[in-house]
């Protein structure tokens, strides 16, 4: 293993509030669990960022949770159509990771675009949180009136949650896909569990030790929070819990752990809702019945003013939207057929803008209050229940779970069992990876899925990414973008892009330490 030199300060990581500051020289500024929960809830959960600039990558870049993710599978392209200030987006901002480059953190001009850093540090400071959390709430464990048991349970079992996650997006991000055979020897992330302020060489853990961790952390976390009441969608409860172990679980492709926690969410979780007669504005919302959890906010670029413009007319502002939805999602619906409701409310389809993300947005100027990387639903937990009853050989229950969200999805007269019923073997498994992008798409699910495909133990599918990149630059005579070229970025199967590197800021902190590999890519030029 190589060693990482990681200073995991949490007072120089962000998120870090003037309360914690002052708690952390003084303990006994601690008078009660509640000032736990107030770390807990401020310090341990994602931000809530604001989006000041919600139509275009260039102003969340680096600030927003793990916006990477978004650019980097097959789910968004670059935005060509009207006026659009693309030399801010594909070309600009999230260029590197558009492109899978080398150095990920820079524009094609090769200066530094985006902080390649922040989702590692953001992670790790909320990691450290809940380290503090748990150590420090040690001193309420023996509290004996009813309401305070309950709250420092609470209190635990959220913290254990966060961390697990946190460190089940980071061993995601920078380790590779889970494989039984290989997992013991890939490199991932460090491990710290301590809340102690350390300046020293960590070693960097395997894949299969920090997913050791995770799932440890997760079972922690089902034991504390059974018996809590839950707060509201923005608290950590048992049903966010198990749906998160039956994900971590089918990554792990422990087909039988996935499935059971998976159906226990779908039979004591909120009940799917029904997209026939659905007439909210937007999908994905706090008012939503399906939703269970949701963590941080949204950075993705969305159809802002879309439903406050004529019917006739869209806002100029959209147009200045940097990426918009690629055509390989929206065919996914196949639009042909008119018969999926999804395509209705995911996303907008305009002659003179292309194709543009609705799921998140409805109304003009509102900024979104959900996540779109940590946010759980029911409708994952019959995906999750799907997948592994059919890569586990129990094909009656897969095809049951997916025909019970289809049923809600399709237009009722249009929606028939046997399209499901008649699938079996390889060829079922692969309608319900389908199903899942169609359901999950733009919520952080789809570069992690393309991953986990590629080394799964039941029908494996390797996946091939193309990424077309203009890069335009505006004429001040003419006042138009001019395009000088147009390139195809590829990223195979067995490219050692699909691992993320270190942070720069790490790299250049540890002269000679190995980083993940990755290659440098000119593209190739297309007419």
């Amino acid at each position: 293993m190589k060693n990482l030199y990681l200073i995991i300060c949490f007072l120089a990581l962000c998120g870090c509030s003037g309360f914690l500051e002052e708690y952390s020289q003084d303990k006994s500024y601690i008078k009660g669990y509640d000032d736990l929960d107030e770390i807990l809830l401020g310090n341990a959960y994602f931000e809530r960022f604001y989006v000041t600039n919600g139509w275009q990558f260039s102003g969340i870049a680096g600030e927003a949770n793990l916006a990477c993710l978004h650019v980097m599978s097959d789910e968004l392209a670059q935005q060509t159509k009207g006026d659009s200030w693309v030399d801010e987006g594909a070309c600009g901002t999230s260029f590197g990771y558009h492109t899978w480059q080398y150095r990920v953190y820079e524009n094609l001009e090769g200066k530094t675009a985006w902080d390649d850093a922040a989702d590692f540090r953001h992670l790790y400071a909320h990691i450290n949180a809940c380290n503090i959390i748990l150590d420090e709430v040690k001193a309420y464990e023996n509290v004996t009136e009813e309401e305070d048991v309950q709250n420092v349970s609470r209190i635990k079992g959220e913290s254990y949650f966060l961390r697990g996650s946190c460190y089940f997006f980071l061993v995601n991000l920078y380790g590779k896909p889970y494989a039984k055979a290989t997992a013991g020897n890939d490199p991932a992330v460090p491990i710290k569990l301590s809340n102690n302020v350390e300046d020293k060489y960590y070693q960097r853990s395997s894949v299969a030790e920090v997913y050791k961790q995770v799932v440890a952390d997760l079972l922690e976390a089902e034991k504390y929070l059974k018996d809590v009441p839950k707060k509201s969608v923005w608290r950590a409860d048992i049903v966010a819990t198990r749906l998160m172990l039956s994900r971590v679980y089918l990554y792990m492709c422990d087909y039988e752990n996935a499935a059971k926690y998976a159906k226990l969410v779908t039979e004591e979780g909120p009940r799917l809702t029904d997209l026939n007669g659905y007439s909210n504005s937007q999908f994905l919302y706090p008012g939503l019945s399906e939703l269970i959890f949701s963590t941080g906010s949204t950075s993705l670029p969305g159809a802002l003013s879309f439903y406050a413009s004529s019917e006739t007319s869209i806002s100029t502002y959209v147009s200045n939207q940097d990426m918009r939805v690629s055509d390989e999602l929206y065919l996914a619906y196949k639009p042909e057929e008119a018969k999926d409701l999804r395509l209705e409310h995911f996303i907008v389809s305009s002659d003179d803008l292309g194709l543009l993300y609705k799921k998140m947005y409805g109304a003009a100027w509102v900024t979104p209050e959900m996540s779109d990387v940590f946010v759980l639903r029911t409708s994952e937990a019959y995906l999750n229940l799907a997948e592994a009853a059919a890569c586990g050989e129990d094909e009656v229950t897969a095809r049951k779970a997916l025909n019970d969200l289809r049923e809600r999805r399709i237009k009722r007269e249009a929606f028939d069992k046997a399209e499901v019923n008649a699938l079996s073997g390889e060829e079922l498994v692969r309608f319900i990876r389908e199903e899942r992008r169609r359901e999950l798409c733009l919520e952080g699910h789809r570069w992690f899925d393309l991953r986990r495909y590629k080394v799964a133990e039941k029908y494996p599918q390797e996946t091939t990414v193309n990424h077309i990149v203009e890069n335009r630059v505006y004429n001040e005579s003419t006042r138009k973008y001019e395009t000088i070229w147009k390139r195809r970025f590829t990223l195979a199967p067995e490219d050692p892009a699909w691992v993320l590197p270190l942070p720069k800021v790490e790299l250049d902190r540890n002269t000679g330490m190995i980083d993940n590999p990755r290659n440098e890519r000119r593209g190739e030029d297309v007419e």
